[in-house]
């Protein structure tokens, strides 16, 4: 329940910053955000709609994504050409697995034509809607919605959810933990997680609307040309 919390404020089990595992050899054919592509085993790992994992001893194998199929989370960022949605989406990924910057960088400049543009193209497949005659029924209005309002009412519901806390030491104090624990905070969190979970519904359910296959189990979209981003968290980092 502890370990809920504090991810609740934005604390979560560091990586080191090493990159190869011990022995390995550095392949010139690999890029930086694929190293580890290897290592990790789908069939083990927890999933969310950012990333999935499984623990490797000390450490833990992440993906974020798989070849040609994107994270929900990834696309719902990429629908707009927000700066800010680039920046949080940005955040999400170093304080969820401590990614290095050369490696994430890698990953970004390896996807750039399969995400860029991502919200503009696939909305042009919905000039038959009109807004004017939206129907009452939640699943009828999710299609209804642009790229662009798709992508605040997403962004907007995982910042709610996944706030950072700017303090780099949590508060321990019995006081601050019968404060912490409050129904009032436990209803915000339970509040916040609700409206997270349904708009990643709502994020599904516009993708397929618009023709692209979701795999609603690992929460993927098919977008041909997408790359995978590996990470082990307890590799050697090189110099």
């Amino acid at each position: 329940m502890l370990d809920r919390l504090f991810r609740k404020l934005g604390y979560v089990p560091a990586s080191s910053m090493r990159l190869l595992p011990d022995g390995a050899a550095k392949s010139p054919e690999s890029p930086l955000h694929q190293l580890h592509a290897d290592g990790f085993d789908r069939g083990r790992a927890e999933m969310d709609a950012l990333c999935a994992w499984h623990k490797d001893g000390e450490g833990f194998h992440y993906a974020i994504g798989r070849d040609d199929w994107v994270p929900l989370a990834v696309a719902g960022f990429y629908l707009s050409e927000n700066d800010q949605c680039r920046a949080w989406l940005d955040e999400a990924l170093r304080a969820r697995v401590w990614v290095p910057h050369a490696a994430l960088a890698s990953w970004y400049a390896a996807n750039r034509v399969a995400l860029n543009g991502l919200g503009a193209n696939v909305d042009r497949s919905m000039e038959a809607y009109s807004a004017a005659s939206a129907p009452g029924d939640e699943r009828a209005v999710v299609p209804l919605v642009s790229a662009s309002e798709m992508a605040e009412l997403f962004a907007l519901a995982w910042k709610r959810y996944h706030l950072v806390s700017p303090f780099r030491k949590l508060g321990n104090s019995p006081a601050y933990n019968m404060l912490g624990m409050h129904h009032s905070f436990r209803l915000a969190s339970q509040t916040n997680e609700h409206v997270l979970d349904r708009v990643v519904e709502w994020l599904a359910l516009w993708l397929e609307s618009r023709g692209l296959k979701v795999d609603h189990q690992e929460r993927t979209v098919f977008v041909p040309g997408y790359e995978a981003l590996y990470f082990r968290s307890d590799a050697e980092y090189w110099p």
